[in-house]
């Protein structure tokens, strides 16, 4: 029996989704909706489960494995995960993907499918139709008819039909990104498709095409899978091997030169999300056409989107908006204009900013101590930081640890160890680096907020030990 191998590319930056997508945070690992749906990447996991699919294959930069590990470990399922050490676009992820099945099930049948698109309809009935057309050695791209003439998709045009392979058709051509009227000659013409980003083929057949057309990419690729490191998180693509394959995508690389493309039609709603406008559109709306995700209040306010990750959201008198509210940033922009937005990351992006690249850390909640409080600030495997309020008439015991530093940013503190006394007010630090234990001790009738900074030594891998050993009074 064939065995059909689901493929889940998880690259691209989803810049027009920021500021939810981020570039270390990518549209395919945020939640579709509300704070109870699941991501973009579980969604296509648990779309192609069941009869006829092994478990799947996951390509992913390095950056996201405990992104990947975590979210598989939500749903509770196992995968294969493929590692890159950097971005090559789709071509040799593929390429990699093919070649470790190809090692353990040399007749197997890959379908590749996005990691971000929001697909409803019998699309696994179609998949598993085509199979006969894969194992004769057909390369298959899956293609939705088109609603509208959009300009920011790819086309393929209806060749006719093949008659020993019942619902596959030939290819006529590409049309890659048509401007409007172009677009809309496309749509008009009844016979040209969108291309869904679905694809499926033999193994051995995209290996031999690929080889055909880019044959050091091939090898590369096979070095980079050969001399890989096999962890726990998946199979760690070889860098120096991997970095020599050109960069590309498959499409460019093989589809659009091979004789062996057909394309299957798509009878299912797609949607391949690439903006505000398009999640709204893919959305449930209320009778006054709103969506409303997070804690959201609207007033007089109709046709819009509003969600929340953290905080209430309030809109008032407002009409085709789109607001998006994160943590760090704030997007308001309208129906219609969502395309643009890619415009803010770059801008970010060219200016350094680091809202860019990754959600800003937000100080959690206190954690109430005896003495105060504490606020974790910061934490990685180099450095620790930490807030820390001393209540009045309290103190706080620290264990002596080495590279740690003590800084007030609020009030007056004495530094006391067995041997001293140092009183430190605002904006003075102390170096406790290979100190006694220290007590901090806030004397005053106000609180005191303290910055404790730890350097970690660059072996430890583990969790700190808590700073707090103990909490005392002053005044027993």
């Amino acid at each position: 029996m064939t065995r059909v191998y689901p493929l889940i590319i998880c690259g691209g930056n989803g810049t027009r989704l920021w500021p939810v997508s981020r570039t270390q945070s990518p549209k395919q690992f945020q939640k579709v909706g509300d704070a109870d749906s699941r991501t973009f990447f579980q969604e296509a996991v648990l779309r192609h489960q069941g009869a006829g699919y092994e478990a799947p294959v996951i390509v992913s930069s390095i950056r996201h494995r405990d992104t990947i590990n975590a979210q598989l470990e939500e749903i509770g399922a196992a995968a294969q995960i493929i590692l890159e050490p950097m971005g090559r676009n789709t071509g040799p992820a593929v390429l990699a993907a093919a070649l470790t099945i190809q090692a353990k099930d040399p007749e197997a049948l890959m379908v590749v499918v996005p990691a971000d698109h929001v697909i409803e309809g019998d699309l696994n009935g179609t998949i598993m139709a085509m199979t006969d057309g894969a194992k004769a050695g057909f390369i298959i791209t899956f293609g939705v008819k088109p609603r509208y003439a959009e300009t920011g998709f790819g086309y393929i045009t209806d060749g006719g039909s093949m008659i020993n392979y019942p619902g596959l058709r030939a290819v006529g051509r590409f049309v890659e990104k048509p401007p409007s009227r172009k677009a809309r000659l496309l749509v008009e013409s009844d016979i040209a498709y969108w291309a869904s980003g679905i694809s499926m083929f033999a193994v051995q057949t995209i290996i031999e095409e690929y080889t055909k057309f880019d044959a050091p990419s091939v090898n590369a690729v096979r070095q980079a899978v050969i001399m890989g490191s096999l962890t726990m998180d998946g199979l760690e693509l070889a860098s120096e091997q991997f970095s020599q394959a050109v960069s590309g995508p498959t499409e460019s690389i093989v589809f659009e030169k091979t004789s062996r493309i057909a394309l299957a039609p798509l009878d299912v709603d797609w949607s391949d999300v690439g903006s505000w406008t398009a999640m709204y559109g893919i959305s449930k709306s209320n009778p006054q056409g709103n969506v409303f995700q997070g804690d959201v209040i609207a007033v007089e306010t109709t046709n819009s989107m509003v969600r929340s990750t953290s905080r209430l959201v309030t809109v008032v008198g407002m009409k085709d908006v789109i607001v998006v509210d994160t943590q760090d940033a704030l997007l308001v922009t309208r129906v219609g204009h969502c395309q643009s937005v890619k415009k803010v990351a770059e801008y970010l992006k060219n200016g350094n900013r680091i809202e860019a690249e990754k959600h800003l850390a937000v100080r959690p909640k206190e954690h109430a101590t005896p003495f105060g409080g504490m606020i974790p600030i910061f934490q990685s495997d180099s450095l620790e930081m930490v807030s820390a309020v001393i209540a009045p008439g309290q103190s706080m015991l620290l264990d002596p640890v080495d590279n740690r530093e003590v800084m007030v940013s609020r009030g007056e503190v004495a530094v006391t160890t067995i041997n001293s006394s140092t009183p430190l007010v605002q904006g003075q630090r102390m170096d406790l680096t290979n100190s006694l234990p220290t007590l901090l001790a806030n004397s005053s009738d106000k609180e005191v907020e303290v910055i404790l900074v730890t350097m970690l030594g660059a072996q430890r891998t583990v969790q700190p030990e808590p700073i707090l050993a103990q909490s005392l009074p002053l005044y027993a």
